[in-house]
């Protein structure tokens, strides 16, 4: 038993996590829902709702054989026919699952307990995105046939998870308990979990002083209140690149200056991305080393290194800049998302390095709607900042930073950078399934992105969440909202 009260910003946009990737709505339904597989903290996948799964030579058929004797919480059995329907028609508006299913050539129940999952060509990622924050399964008895987007079950939903939906005061709190059904023996642990909704930074790690609050997560923890929160003897403060997360500075290369290699050169030896690390994250970052972070250390290559080709050194900047042809006092704007508070005090550093070197820097921050038609639609900026996770594998969501692409869809690669070969690596990574072979591509890459910079990475994100000593089992790894029926509580 025991009851775990967990803190949000803000009411979820709906429970259904087909409808959106937003962390509240994830967040909650990770808990209600399952997926075929779970990742453990090594990063490899378990087994969920499919109980175990073979895969073809040629690395395109899927099989997998599905945990009989699972019911959903309204007691309708889960079967093949459940998975079948969340990969045809369940996911509408989830980029995450998107991102998989698009891989996707056709998907066949064939049996109630069997799905062959055929890809149109081999995806290295395949199984790490079929975990609960990518591929949730949602009933087909409740959607089908009706209009998923009004369906009341958005508010109320039904999964086959540890915990099954209560209630839900807009505003205030949602509360969800044990699903006493649970497939699972013996868990969940906890008999409830109540959220609650604390819009006021401030009053979210006030509440975990006083334990009126047992877990605040990286999204919604304040990083100024990191260290003070450490001190406490009541809570637990975790930092780890639970999901890797990069943050960077786009250069739109129809500038005049931009498009120069040399030019993001210069501004790459004179950004100081360990004190933006210092000020603008209160120290929870690790310093850009290179194009794809440190969040997986196995692809990182250390001999082409930020550190190694570009020591901060504003003199070398400067005479870098002049040989290129950037008058003295060149101005350039730099354009963020308001939502993403970080960024504020990056601008800022960024601004005063550059001014540095000679280039007059003008902050715009925009609202996010904004900031997303300026910067992918109308391609009207100079430096954008920006940020993209890519939970589980790089493919995910680092390859969209850099892969030629002129969509101008949301998300995607803003700069007008185009190389084949970088190009042709990144899909050479994406499909081969072994580390060490997918390594050596990403290593290649590194070298041509480490020195065209098409975007400068200032920082890997150290996620900090908070939790109450009285809490136990709460699982590290990524994406931890989705192993809550290890936790117990102690009163």
């Amino acid at each position: 038993g025991g009851v775990a009260v967990i803190v949000t910003d803000a009411d979820p946009e709906s429970l259904n996590p087909g409808m959106t990737t937003s962390n509240q709505t994830l967040d909650v339904s990770a808990k209600i829902y399952e997926a075929l597989v779970w990742i453990d903290p090594d990063g490899e996948p378990q087994p969920l709702l499919a109980e175990e799964w073979t895969v073809s030579e040629d690395e395109l058929v899927y099989t997998f054989t599905l945990r009989e004797g699972v019911t959903w919480h309204d007691g309708e059995p889960f079967t093949s026919a459940d998975v079948v329907w969340t990969i045809e028609e369940g996911m509408p508006n989830n980029s995450r699952a998107q991102g998989v299913i698009s891989q996707i050539d056709s998907v066949e129940a064939t049996g109630d307990y069997e799905v062959v999952i055929t890809l149109t060509e081999p995806y290295a990622p395949m199984l790490q995105q079929l975990k609960v924050f990518d591929l949730p399964i949602v009933p087909r008895h409740v959607y089908e046939g009706t209009d998923i987007a009004t369906n009341e079950a958005n508010r109320s939903p039904i999964g086959t998870g540890p915990f099954q939906f209560s209630e839900w005061d807009a505003g205030s709190s949602l509360r969800l308990v044990a699903n006493e059904n649970y497939w699972d023996e013996g868990k969940p642990g906890l008999s409830e979990i109540i959220y609650q909704i604390v819009p006021d930074a401030a009053n979210r790690s006030a509440g975990l002083e006083t334990g009126e609050y047992d877990f605040v997560g990286a999204f919604y923890l304040p990083r100024a209140d990191v260290a003070r929160l450490k001190e406490l003897d009541n809570v637990v403060v975790r930092e780890q690149t639970t999901i890797p997360s990069l943050h960077f500075i786009q250069f739109n290369f129809e500038n005049e200056y931009l498009g120069n290699r040399e030019v993001r050169q210069a501004i790459a030896r004179a950004v100081d991305r360990a004190r933006i690390v210092d000020q603008a994250m209160s120290g929870l970052g690790l310093p850009g080393v290179g194009a794809f972070g440190e969040g997986f250390p196995w692809l990182v290559n250390e001999e082409v290194s930020y550190d190694t080709l570009y020591p901060l050194d504003a003199d070398a900047a400067r005479s870098q800049l002049q040989d290129a042809g950037v008058p003295d006092g060149t101005t350039l704007r730099l354009t963020y998302d308001v939502a993403k508070t970080q960024f504020q005090a990056a601008a800022q550093i960024i601004r005063d390095d550059l001014a540095g070197i000679g280039l007059d820097v003008s902050i715009e921050p925009l609202e996010t709607s904004v900031y997303r038609d300026a910067v992918y639609a109308e391609r009207d900026y100079d430096m954008a900042l920006q940020s993209f996770t890519s939970s589980g594998d790089p493919a995910i969501g680092y390859h969209r930073i850099y892969e030629s692409n002129e969509s101008r869809d949301p998300n995607v690669n803003a700069t007008g950078y185009s190389n084949a070969e970088v190009d042709e690596l990144l899909e050479q990574a994406a499909t081969v399934s072994d580390r060490d072979e997918r390594g050596e591509f990403y290593r290649q890459a590194q070298v041509i992105l480490n020195e065209d910079v098409p975007s400068l990475i200032m920082f890997d994100e150290l996620q900090a969440d908070a939790i109450s000593t009285r809490l136990d089992g709460l699982f590290a790894g990524v994406n931890p909202v989705d192993r809550w029926g290890e936790v117990t509580a102690t009163d």
